[in-house]
């Protein structure tokens, strides 16, 4: 009972933001991307934005590399190994969810204390051992108000 009742409050949230709760693309749509695609999505990219919003020094501790490794990737003058590659494309994501529910100044701080809606874990150890799921949970529990 309860769950339907969960569905029904988020489904009228939905609506009332001008959308449904679930989406679905019509399986006959069939989508082509533009040859311009793949320079909008370049890891370096979102290396990039990560040292904007970081500073180099704080991204190569994020990222967990060395300072002078990562300026030389960002600078295109050391190849992005997968797993860095996939380390960028997940913090670049957890810090862009972050941003939309706190305040710039909270990020930083909550990326790297104890959270309760994570067991008292802190949210970059999650992330580098379970990937962005759990890290997703807990700030869509913190934009609906939830407290731990």
């Amino acid at each position: 009972m309860a769950v339907s009742i969960g569905k029904r409050r988020a489904g009228k949230r939905a609506a009332a933001a001008g959308m449904s709760a679930r989406w679905q693309v019509p399986t006959q749509r069939v989508i082509r991307l533009k040859a311009t695609a793949p320079q909008n999505f370049e890891i370096r990219t979102k290396l990039q934005r990560i040292i904007d919003s970081l500073s180099l020094s704080a991204a190569a501790d994020v990222l967990g590399v060395d300072r002078s490794q990562l300026d030389r990737a960002r600078k295109g003058k050391e190849a992005i190994s997968a797993e860095l590659d996939r380390r960028i494309a997940d913090v670049e994501y957890i810090l862009d969810r972050a941003l939309r529910v706190m305040h710039p100044d909270e990020v930083g701080p909550w990326l790297t204390e104890p959270e309760p809606l994570l067991h008292g874990s802190i949210p970059l150890n999650v992330l580098t051992l379970k990937g962005t799921g759990p890290i997703v949970s807990a700030l869509d529990a913190l934009a609906q108000g939830a407290f731990a």
